[in-house]
């Protein structure tokens, strides 16, 4: 595990914390990444005072190979990024790679996924935008929701079903308030809050307007 990562996880948190009531006792979480719990990388947070502020297991599993750890990934877990932020920017991706396909072959503000070099361009561009702050804020907000359900099941595993309805299972609710579709809702039945919030990121405004002025002409 590169420890510059684990010192960033510490001492940005530190940060965030400073001069607040948590500023020496807010505890920091990561899943089942086997780097983060290893040998050497659980001893430099030992160093750094952190062994017993992390989000793990203490009393459970004793004997298995989950002592002292956390069971697995967790992704619901971790709310800003593998629940829904990670999505976000995959979504943010592909509708960048869509637009900017109508600019020519060289133009740099293309987003282009055929070699490894544009994939890196292409993440590391939309990560400037996407997903963005306001629903980074909304995913962690549903943090307590997600605990109280690990606590009712009293630290077990806790069925997908229970955990994952957030966007995806919003996706298939009617707008009547009805109940679960069967099938894919039409638009009709679908929430209005399930519009796109995708940001436009500044290289694909002209390609936006390219797009909007050919929709004009074919409703004309």
């Amino acid at each position: 595990m590169n420890m510059k990562l684990m010192d960033h996880v510490i001492d940005t948190s530190a940060d965030a914390y400073s001069g607040t009531d948590m500023a020496d006792s807010f505890v920091i979480f990561h899943d089942g990444l086997s780097a983060w719990w290893e040998v050497g990388a659980q001893a430099h947070m030992t160093a750094r005072g952190f062994k017993h502020r992390q989000i793990r297991n203490i009393t459970a599993n004793i004997g298995t190979r989950y002592e002292a750890k956390v069971v697995g990934d967790s992704p619901e877990i971790c709310r800003g990024l593998d629940s829904h932020g990670f999505a976000d920017m995959k979504a943010a991706i592909l509708k960048y790679v869509s637009y900017s396909s109508l600019y020519e072959q060289d133009d740099p503000r293309r987003f282009n996924l055929g070699t490894p070099e544009g994939v890196l361009s292409a993440i590391r561009r939309a990560w400037t935008v996407a997903p963005t702050s306001k629903r980074i804020v909304e995913d962690i907000l549903d943090f307590e929701v997600v605990l109280d359900k690990i606590v009712e099941h009293e630290g077990c595993v806790v069925p997908d079903e229970d955990l994952r309805n957030g966007r995806r299972a919003r996706q298939w609710e009617r707008v009547n308030e009805k109940g679960i579709c069967k099938n894919k809702p039409r638009k009709k039945q679908r929430k209005s809050t399930l519009i796109s919030t995708v940001p436009i990121h500044p290289d694909i405004a002209d390609a936006r307007e390219m797009l909007l002025a050919i929709g004009k002409e074919f409703t004309h």
